[in-house]
């Protein structure tokens, strides 16, 4: 049971470290104090870099907060976009209240109270994990790329 932000950080940071092909993150507007954190960007980005199978996909729900101010993941997304993709969910798409992470079909890292950083870390849940990215698949699908995310070329 994971009960603060702390918890969650180190948590998504082991979950980083121990991901090799594919790596899922469903979230709300990516959280500044988790994402933004130093060490969990540099977990993220060095499961990029980790090979040629490696890849990251992302679905938000609201990346205006991402917009505002400095987001190390957004920056993230930028530098290594050819490993890392992210969507935004539509705003006509109903998706759950909750956010997750989950990796290689066997990891699983539930948030289901953001307010108060409540959830749950399975390092080895294979059923859990796959039903996971079975939502996180059909809301991919129906996402679409945010046009003020990309990095102008000059």
């Amino acid at each position: 049971m994971l009960n603060s932000l702390q918890d969650f950080r180190t948590a998504l940071i082991e979950l980083a470290f121990e991901s090799h092909r594919e790596l899922c993150v469903f979230s709300e507007q990516l959280a500044h104090p988790l994402y933004h954190d130093r060490d969990v960007a540099e977990a993220l980005s060095a499961f990029a870099r980790s090979g040629r199978q490696a890849q990251m996909r992302i679905l938000v729900r609201d990346t205006e907060p991402m917009l505002r101010r400095f987001h190390r993941l957004r920056e993230l997304v930028q530098r290594l976009s050819s490993r890392i993709e992210l969507r935004r969910v539509q705003a006509t798409v109903d998706t759950p209240d909750w956010e997750f992470v989950v990796s290689d079909g066997r990891r699983a890292l539930f948030c289901d109270d953001r307010d108060q950083w409540l959830g749950s870390y399975d390092a080895d849940n294979p059923v859990r994990a796959a039903r996971l990215e079975e939502a996180f698949r059909q809301d991919w699908s129906l996402g679409a790329t945010d046009p003020n995310l990309r990095r102008l070329q000059l």
